[in-house]
């Protein structure tokens, strides 16, 4: 059981460098073409317990092997796909690497996998034992973050392409602050699933502008960039969550959700600190118009 999870883990590790650099390649510039290939996994994420539960529900442990055909199949697509086509090669980035900047937009990237995936943990049992919501009305609650996540993704990428990468980020994290708060202080469960819907869009808002940025800091390691980003949107918050059981178990699930209302703070006092990267077009042509005088 213990070899069978470190292989499904190290196969989803394998995954982001490669996916991320392909998608870099086709993206170019855009964040919004970005947003639709980090938008893939947020679906994932929100249709998982959709399939799954019905049938754990119905089948036991014995219906995980019901999901092995679908990625099978993703592989043998991928593998055709790599024999017609060859390898993806993309263009070598301009410009120097930047690890200050990567240091920092990862310590941003920890915090907001840390709120998003404790949020998701939680969510249900919270509004079972606090709010006193029936099993269906949890899930919907969980539906609705989820939801949120999808679309605050794709969100992102169209307002990076109009305001620029680290005002997304920014504001993506200050508008989680108020969001999580209203999630946090929602006395019913009816009106919580509003709460929850926007806590879901603004926490994912910066995840694909954190991926396309990444990228721009490090132009000449694309695939590098691509496995801290997206690798540490899994592994990060996986890895807080026996942190936030211990304060469940003392506590109650309402502290959780206290302690996510504090996490944006330093994450918007990271994000602050991320400088907009150099974009190609801009110095290419600033140069050529110097040459020209």
């Amino acid at each position: 059981m213990w070899l069978t999870r470190f292989g499904s883990g190290l196969g989803v590790a394998m995954f982001h460098p490669a996916a991320g650099t392909a998608a870099r390649g086709a993206a170019g510039q855009s964040a919004s073409a970005m947003s639709m290939f980090a938008a893939g996994g947020n679906a994932g994420f929100f249709l998982a317990p959709v399939l799954a539960t019905p049938a754990l529900a119905a089948l036991g442990l014995r219906a995980t092997v019901l999901f092995v055909p679908p990625a099978v199949l993703a592989g043998f697509v991928l593998l055709r796909q790599h024999r017609l086509s060859g390898p993806a090669k993309p263009a070598a980035g301009r410009g120097a690497d930047r690890w200050g900047p990567f240091v920092v937009l990862t310590a941003v990237e920890v915090t907001r996998s840390v709120t998003f995936f404790a949020a998701s943990t939680f969510i249900e049992l919270y509004w079972i034992t606090h709010l006193h919501a029936s099993r269906p009305v949890a899930g919907a609650a969980l539906a609705c973050f989820l939801f949120g996540g999808v679309t605050g993704t794709l969100l992102g990428g169209r307002l990076a392409d109009r305001f620029g990468l680290t005002r997304t980020v920014l504001a993506g994290n200050a508008a989680a602050l108020p969001a999580l708060i209203a999630l946090r202080v929602c006395p019913g469960p009816g009106l919580a699933l509003a709460a929850a819907l926007a806590a879901g869009v603004t926490v994912r808002i910066p995840f694909s502008v954190l991926v396309k940025l990444g990228q721009d800091y490090l132009p000449s390691r694309p695939g590098t960039a691509a496995g801290v980003t997206l690798g540490l949107a899994v592994s990060a918050g996986g890895l807080s969550m026996p942190l936030f059981g211990a304060v469940a178990a003392a506590y109650g699930t309402p502290a959780v959700f206290t302690v996510l209302c504090l996490l944006p703070l330093p994450a918007v006092a990271l994000s602050l600190l991320l400088p907009e990267p150099d974009r190609p077009g801009l110095v290419s042509g600033l140069a050529g118009s110097r040459g020209g005088r």
